[in-house]
């Protein structure tokens, strides 16, 4: 083991989890105990009908399964050997596990914590570094729809308010204007929708202002609005592709960034 299992789950944050199970299609949601609950995409892939079963506890920061798991509490790696076989069709060990997340969640491990680095970086970087690979596997062909929403909801978010923290960071008034960033008073949140690329309204996300908020449940999350959780499976979409696929298609190349803000800016 390159890197102390130990150390680096007790660095994933709650949000971070959240993130994750996000992007792989669970459409998480959080509790009001702090907990998460998120779609059964452990045995599922996010294409297939997954219900609701699948937990994640604060207490004991694992998750819990409780429909199709022979094995039903797991932690999170174990959780990314599970998406990866299932969604990538590819199958990991516990230390490419760890690796992964400690590389994608930028976590800092002190050195001490570290074990036989040189030969943990040499054997995980000739495996991150062979992309020509990837023109040789072949996938299976999924197709996730993605519901959209009624868009008419965002008729409901303030765009007259001055965003005045992001207007500081350098991103343009034009550019909040274009991606139709507004705010919603109800949570306090900066509002961010997400189109696919034929413009359907597939979610919306928000930015939380309020601090303490932002500390429990994350600084980024879907936005609630009455009964409706407009979530959907990021890893699915890329924000931005509606706006952004001319220059794409005329250039042929494209910039992808981890967050909204980041196309924002850029944008800018």
């Amino acid at each position: 083991m390159g890197y102390d299992k130990r150390v680096v789950k007790e660095l994933i944050t709650l949000e971070q989890i959240f993130d994750l199970l996000e992007e792989y299609g669970g459409e998480p949601e959080y509790t009001s105990e702090g907990n998460l609950i998120s779609r059964t995409i452990c045995h599922n892939h996010p294409s297939n009908e997954a219900s609701r079963k699948l937990y994640y506890y604060t207490s004991t920061n694992l998750f819990h399964c409780y429909t199709g798991c022979a094995e039903p509490s797991f932690d999170i790696f174990q959780l990314i050997i599970k998406i990866a076989d299932i969604q990538f069709h590819q199958e990991w060990d516990l230390d490419r596990a760890v690796t992964f997340l400690v590389y994608k969640l930028g976590i800092d491990i002190p050195r001490e914590d570290i074990e036989e680095a040189p030969i943990l970086l040499k054997e995980d970087f000739e495996y991150f570094d062979k992309f020509d690979r990837i023109r040789n596997i072949n996938l299976k062909n999924y197709t996730v729809q993605i519901q959209p929403y009624d868009p008419t909801i965002l008729t409901r978010m303030n765009y007259n308010v001055q965003l005045t923290p992001w207007l500081k960071e350098g991103i343009k008034q034009e550019t909040l204007d274009r991606y139709q960033i507004g705010f919603y008073p109800g949570n306090d949140v900066i509002t961010i929708p997400h189109f696919d690329i034929d413009n359907h309204f597939i979610g919306l996300r928000g930015r939380s202002l309020c601090r303490e908020e932002a500390e429990k449940y994350g600084k980024y999350r879907p936005i609630r609005i009455g009964k409706t959780l407009y979530n959907h499976p990021l890893g699915y979409n890329l924000y931005g592709l509606n706006k952004n696929a001319p220059a794409i298609k005329l250039f042929k190349k494209a910039v992808v960034f981890e967050g909204e803000k980041s196309t924002l800016k850029y944008d800018s």
